[in-house]
């Protein structure tokens, strides 16, 4: 048996993550940036949580998105950080609603108005043409749907594409008559 010598961690020693490693750009394999649910467990929140506790939790987590579960733990819906906003929670304030009483449920992208890419699509496709769906669809996410099994297989998220490739994304909703409408008698 080998003896192994411990020492100590020095302060210029740098945390690495896989993105640093990897020389991404536009053209690489779509699923290099899929966060597939196969091999890694997808962050989740019950839709009950309480929207204020939700948001320090994906702050602390440094998380921009999140699976909504019911009690049966299958998906609802998803959460970003941006739909806990401050913004999001006073409009749902001037409602009527207390702000205890607000919950990943009420903010929450609900499953039917979720958008998706086939499993079988994306495996021979860049990342670029995964972002220009994104861009020309005004999404921020998409999962990604196994079409063969069913199984909703991850999720690909325009800001870690952004991350990863170290460029600028801009993403805008197009505005729908409900966003209109809602915004003049908020």
């Amino acid at each position: 048996m080998k003896k192994l010598n411990l020492f100590n961690v020095d302060v210029i020693d740098h945390l690495v993550q896989p993105a640093e490693f990897a020389e991404a750009n536009l053209n690489s394999a779509a699923l290099d940036f899929l966060s597939d649910f196969k091999t890694n467990s997808p962050m989740m929140i019950d839709a009950s949580t309480c929207a204020v506790e939700a948001e320090d939790m994906m702050n602390h987590e440094h998380t921009k998105l999140k699976v909504v579960i019911d009690a049966n733990q299958e998906m609802i819906g998803l959460i970003s950080y941006e739909q806990l906003s401050i913004q999001n929670v006073l409009q749902r304030l001037g409602k009527g609603v207390n702000r205890t009483d607000l919950t990943v449920g009420d903010l929450m992208r609900p499953r039917d108005e979720i958008k998706a890419l086939a499993y079988q699509q994306i495996k021979h496709c860049t990342i670029g043409d995964v972002l220009n769906t994104l861009q020309h669809n005004g999404e921020q996410y998409c999962l990604v749907i196994d079409t063969e099994s069913h199984h909703i297989r991850g999720v690909i998220s325009a800001s870690d594409i952004a991350s990863r490739l170290h460029i600028p994304v801009h993403i805008e909703k197009a505005p729908t008559f409900l966003n209109i409408f809602d915004r003049m008698y908020a």
